[in-house]
């Protein structure tokens, strides 16, 4: 049942999220963006647009929070959330996280590169995973708070998705309180 909750948050990210065109990449200006709700800050390109997802899981509806910026060159950053049942937060976080990266790789995708992550002061499990699709690659860190799912991603072309300046949206990244 977590594995469809998992596979459920990923495909909800990875659904709708445009291809990237084969342009050059985006000229990117980073300002600070805290979500109060969300409990996290990270540097976001753009003004950030927030939408709620309502899924079925086997605990109930949960709200899925998704915060985005889109370029015009349909290069996408997104940082979502959701708060996990209790029983998910007390798992193993390996095997959580492997469960993710399966539900953005999809059945279409091709896993590049992963690497475990120790997010923040407090030392939040995390992976980064480096997935390539038909006509896009997509980048994620997952992190596993106390009880809250985050994943940071970026969509677009490989090269700039594995960029410094990518790597700048991943390390601005933080768990507030």
């Amino acid at each position: 049942m977590r594995t469809r909750t998992f596979a459920v948050i990923g495909l909800a990210v990875g659904l709708g999220l445009a291809v990237a065109a084969a342009a050059d990449p985006p000229k990117v200006e980073y300002q600070q963006f805290a979500s109060s709700a969300g409990k996290y800050k990270v540097l976001f390109p753009g003004a950030v647009r927030t939408e709620t997802v309502e899924i079925k899981t086997a605990a109930g509806a949960q709200s899925l929070v998704l915060d985005s910026v889109s370029l015009p060159d349909e290069t996408l950053f997104v940082v979502s959330y959701i708060d996990t049942p209790p029983e998910a937060a007390r798992a193993e976080p390996g095997p959580r996280l492997d469960k993710i990266r399966d539900a953005i790789r999809g059945t279409d995708g091709k896993v590049l590169s992963e690497k475990g992550v120790l997010v923040g002061l407090e030392k939040i499990p995390g992976r980064d995973i480096v997935v390539e699709k038909p006509g896009v690659v997509i980048r994620a860190r997952v992190v596993l708070g106390e009880k809250r799912l985050y994943q940071v991603m970026v969509q677009g072309s490989k090269e700039f998705v594995t960029s410094p300046t990518a790597d700048r949206f991943f390390e601005s990244f933080e768990v507030t309180k």
